[in-house]
């Protein structure tokens, strides 16, 4: 008889850590769609929160390091993860918040995001 129609401990046990699992994807779902407005399966928020503002996805396709090294006036560096754990990577010479996030989105494939204006 499978582990998972077993009516012993074993089985309760199988039983228990799935349907936690099944809960942890759906909350984590349901929170990336209500807070990043994204489902979990995708890599291009249209919005990402970052220093203390928004920055909204640039309509243009995705560009190379070279190109948002050139975009950003200089060496990007790690600044924090994204929604769906990717590296969001910046110029930031000083203590300003950059004007230019990108969202590494493949293996030399970013997408650019511009801070809002309010």
């Amino acid at each position: 008889m499978s582990p998972i129609l077993a009516s012993g401990r074993a089985g309760n046990l199988i039983r228990s850590l799935l349907i936690i699992f099944v809960l942890v994807l759906l909350m984590r779902t349901a929170y990336l769609l209500w807070f990043f407005h994204t489902p979990a399966w995708t890599s291009r928020p249209h919005e990402i929160q970052y220093c203390g503002g928004w920055y909204e996805r640039a309509r243009q396709p995705d560009i190379t390091s070279g190109e948002a090294v050139t975009t950003a006036g200089g060496q990007l560096k790690t600044v924090r993860r994204s929604p769906v754990f990717r590296p969001i990577t910046a110029y930031r010479p000083t203590s300003d918040c950059p004007r230019y996030l990108f969202a590494k989105v493949g293996k030399d494939a970013y997408v650019t995001y511009l801070a809002k204006k309010d």
